[in-house]
């Protein structure tokens, strides 16, 4: 696993590579996103973007044809509104900004159920904190391998095989023949993937642990269990409580239950907030139960020239983004198979948001975690790319998803855009 160092290296030489490099702007802040004065619907003439630099100082206002949105899922802190945060004498951070040196030998409260938060307690946990972790109810985390160790779990759950075991994808062209496997079979299935997780992880000996939401659905909260996490747990290093934060007091937090989870620091894993305040309130994006509404999770159907990256959120997170990248840029092309008209796209995103609260509740409509390659068929045949990426059938049914059958989609689509043009 790369460290952030190395990640922040390869993405310094691929820009450079590209020549992307002139065209970043750092410490700049975009203050507002308004749509350049029209008639007709937002964005149809272009955007007029109003940045501030640490550098030049005062607002500017700079138009542009297209504006694509990559501030991410993850950019708002969500920090709950507990009473009594004034009695508090310690302090509170949110887990996105946590250093380790904030938690090195301090009592260390942790409130979240999810990844951020078993990883933050293992991290605590290991710097010689003591640790308590308060979280509503468990949810699904996978061990880096299944089948009692034996095999790496991507092999049984990022591959056409184990996604045709999930509830039917949303969009009837994307069903697959062996998507219909009986739902019988689907639900035995799960039933001992279950089983196998709770024991191959060593969680099947720790109560507290063990989801009461059954897989698939509890899909929407999945993550990898950090390493040290279970070992920390069983030697006491880590305490976990099922319950609600109450109120802070003095000394820590007040649990519903009337337990006191004490503390020097509290740190929140309490996820984010999908909020865009440089966008007018007009640029409707949320609706008002805080679903986002985006025509295939990345275009809002109601503006001109305008995307969201990283919000058609996959397992598979890298490469969704690149998919994601090379639709939109077709769709501002206007080289897609299909150029959509608006009361579709609007009625692809109701049915859609539908069966994303069906199969996943609580994805806010923009979780599409484990349906990858359904999701990278969707998107590659808009753009009349091929969907089948690996040698042969059984690889293509078997393998757990591999980016590098993906790597060659830029000279895919001039491919097809130069035989079209000819064709023309």
């Amino acid at each position: 696993m790369p460290r952030a160092a190395g990640v922040q290296e390869y993405l310094q030489q691929y820009a450079k590579k590209f020549g992307v490099l002139e065209f970043i702007h750092p410490d700049t802040e975009v203050v507002s996103v308004r749509p350049v004065a029209t008639d007709g619907m937002p964005g149809s003439n272009g955007w007029d973007v109003h940045v501030r630099s640490a550098a030049t100082g005062p607002a500017r206002t700079e138009t542009f044809d297209y504006v694509v949105v990559a501030s991410g899922a993850h950019h708002v802190p969500y920090l709950p509104d507990i009473p009594g945060r004034e009695r508090f004498t310690g302090e509170v951070t949110h887990c996105k900004d946590l250093r380790d040196e904030q938690i090195t030998g301090q009592r260390v409260t942790v409130v979240g159920g999810g990844k951020s938060a078993l990883e933050v307690a293992t991290r605590a946990a290991s710097n010689g904190s003591t640790v308590t972790l308060v979280q509503r109810h468990a949810n699904w985390m996978f061990p880096e391998r299944l089948l009692f160790g034996t095999v790496r779990s991507k092999w049984l759950l990022f591959s056409r095989l184990s996604e045709a075991l999930l509830p039917t994808y949303h969009d009837p062209a994307y069903v697959r023949r062996i998507d219909r496997i009986p739902a019988s079979i689907k639900k035995t299935a799960w039933r001992l993937i279950m089983r196998d997780t709770l024991a191959t992880s060593g969680l099947s000996k720790l109560a507290l642990h063990q989801p009461t939401t059954p897989l698939p659905h509890g899909l929407v909260r999945f993550g990898s269990i950090p390493r040290g996490y279970v070992r920390h747990v069983r030697q006491g290093n880590i305490r976990v409580l099922i319950d609600a934060v109450d109120s802070y007091t003095k000394h820590g937090l007040r649990l519903t239950s009337g337990a006191e989870a004490p503390a020097d620091i509290i740190v929140f894993a309490t996820g984010q907030q999908r909020k865009f305040p440089f966008l007018e309130p007009a640029i409707r994006v949320n609706d008002q139960t805080g679903h986002l509404r985006l025509y295939k999770g990345i275009v809002p159907p109601e503006t001109k020239r305008l995307g969201l990256i990283g919000f058609r959120h996959l397992f598979q997170f890298p490469l969704g983004m690149e998919l994601c990248s090379h639709w939109l840029s077709s769709y501002f092309l206007q080289t897609l198979r299909h150029a959509p008209k608006h009361e579709e796209m609007v009625k692809e995103v109701e049915n859609r948001l539908v069966w994303q609260d069906r199969v996943f509740p609580g994805s806010g409509g923009y979780e599409f975690g484990p349906y990858t390659l359904h999701s990278a068929d969707e998107l590659l045949d808009d753009m009349g790319l091929p969907t089948r990426r690996a040698s042969n059938f059984l690889a293509d049914l078997l393998l757990p998803v591999n980016a590098e059958h993906y790597a060659g989609l830029a000279a895919e689509r001039r491919g097809r855009v130069h035989a079209s043009s000819k064709s023309s």
